[in-house]
């Protein structure tokens, strides 16, 4: 029996890809200094490997996050180019961000970080086309039904440059399926050991979702055997999820269906990405903050700080921050002003409420106020980019497909932000956060912080 873990071969490659970022440092390292181009000849040894410390679990990271350990049989090169730039880039943005929080007793030179970005994404992406097989070398097997096994086989022929080869057709015993154009029918499933065996299949696709328990059992026992991958639908269910994985529960397998975002590595980048960031942004402006808090104090003596309970994650409470901007009594008169609400939904929105200061008006169109929030970032109960936090009692009313949003960590910013604030009605707003968790990657997040900027600047959309 030969069985091939994915898991394993996927650490080689990490291994192997931690080797080739060993050579390609000390070789950018040993030229630059040959050639002096810049490159800090008084830099020694140790400081050049706690570099390389740092560098090397980032770079491996982002390289997780872009999907670079995928199964490279099924990814273009121009595709695999991609991956790889981004994971590069990633890692001088994330590598120069932690250098300027902590700052290095010698600086790292730009020119030795930008020659080395370049050559490691040059030497990770030749790496990865050693490994891309030809045209036709990725034989694949389709069990199912005239029904399911159509559309399927639509699918494939649409990824043929990527290195996918249909071999033939397997149909259920009870049902002769008729020869298309290009379709080889090569038996039933009872003959399914013989065709393995006498074949060259690499994987074996199962569609469809009427197949009994027995058969199901009998052809994973064959591909099991025989040494063939096994894949069948995940969509038996039929419901319609992000993803379904499987999961192993120490022995018991387990296949965990997710709509929200589920990988580990790109989630903890995610999370250094906001301690890294509200970091910097609270240290730098903390001057500016100060004058806030003056003013605040000043301008009537109440508190500096609005507090209010949140729905966080999965609907957690926590207790939320920002720069007051109302009168002390702003709750108690909201009551009041119901009527005038322009925001559909459960929330509340109105212009020129007559309930904010001459300090809160100016602090909330530079979205000043909002900056306390990355105390909650840094203490795990908010992130920098998410769908926003919702009050409690607005939750009680949501519908139930509005819930979805509470699946993943709220932020400060998120499409939402970018797109017009308090000028968008609520439905188009709880679909913009669904839109971002089911399309969420850590250069999405990026994008957004880029895009907040102008947004925060111009005070667009502001109340």
């Amino acid at each position: 029996m030969r069985r091939v873990s994915v898991a394993a071969l996927r650490w080689w490659a990490r291994a192997v890809d931690a080797l080739v970022l060993l050579a390609v440092f000390f070789a950018v390292a040993r030229l630059g200094s040959a050639l002096s181009t810049g490159f800090d000849p008084h830099v020694t040894l140790s400081g050049r490997l706690w570099l390389f410390a740092q560098i090397l679990p980032l770079w491996l990271v982002c390289l997780h996050a872009t999907g670079a350990y995928g199964d490279l049989r099924r990814v273009k090169p121009d595709v695999l180019f991609l991956r790889v730039g981004r994971a590069v880039l990633t890692g001088v943005v994330v590598l120069t961000a932690m250098q300027f929080v902590l700052p290095p007793e010698v600086p790292t030179s730009r020119a030795f970080l930008l020659s080395f970005a370049v050559a490691s994404a040059l030497a990770l992406y030749l790496l990865r086309l050693l490994h891309l097989p030809g045209e036709g070398s990725y034989d694949i097997l389709v069990i199912g039904g005239a029904e399911e096994v159509q559309p399927f086989l639509e699918i494939l022929e649409r990824h043929r440059a990527w290195g996918f080869r249909v071999a033939g057709v397997v149909c259920p015993d009870q049902e002769t399926l008729a020869p298309g154009a290009g379709i080889l029918v090569l038996g039933t499933v009872s003959e399914l050991p013989k065709i393995l065996r006498h074949s060259t299949i690499t994987q074996v696709y199962m569609t469809g979702r009427a197949w009994d328990a027995r058969t199901l059992r009998s052809v994973a026992d064959t591909c099991e055997q025989l040494g063939v991958t096994f894949s069948m639908d995940a969509n038996f269910l039929g419901v319609s999820v992000e993803r379904a994985d499987l999961l192993d529960f120490d022995g018991w397998g387990m296949l965990s269906f997710s709509s929200a975002p589920r990988n580990g590595d790109a989630l903890l980048l995610k999370r250094l990405l906001d301690v890294v960031v509200s970091v910097v942004v609270l240290t730098v402006h903390a001057p500016l903050l100060c004058l806030v808090a003056l003013l605040i104090r000043l301008e009537d003596g109440g508190p500096i700080l609005f507090q209010q309970d949140r729905s966080g994650l999965y609907g957690r409470p926590f207790r939320m921050y920002k720069f007051r901007s109302m009168v002390v009594d702003a709750e108690a008169r909201k009551a009041a002003l119901q009527g005038l609400n322009e925001m559909s939904g459960p929330v509340f929105k109105m212009n020129d409420d007559p309930r904010i200061t001459r300090v809160g008006r100016w602090i909330r169109r530079t979205s000043l106020d909002e900056f306390p929030q990355l105390w909650n970032v840094l203490r795990g109960e908010m992130s920098l980019v998410g769908p926003r936090p919702p009050l409690p009692s607005e939750v009680e009313h949501y519908e139930r497909w509005q819930m979805r949003r509470l699946s993943m960590k709220p932020g400060i910013t998120c499409i939402w932000q970018v797109s017009g604030r308090s000028d968008v009605d609520f439905d188009t707003w709880m679909r913009f956060d669904l839109e971002y968790i089911d399309n969420w990657s850590i250069f999405l997040d990026f994008w957004l912080l880029v895009r907040t900027i102008p947004v925060v600047v111009m005070g667009w959309g502001a109340r």
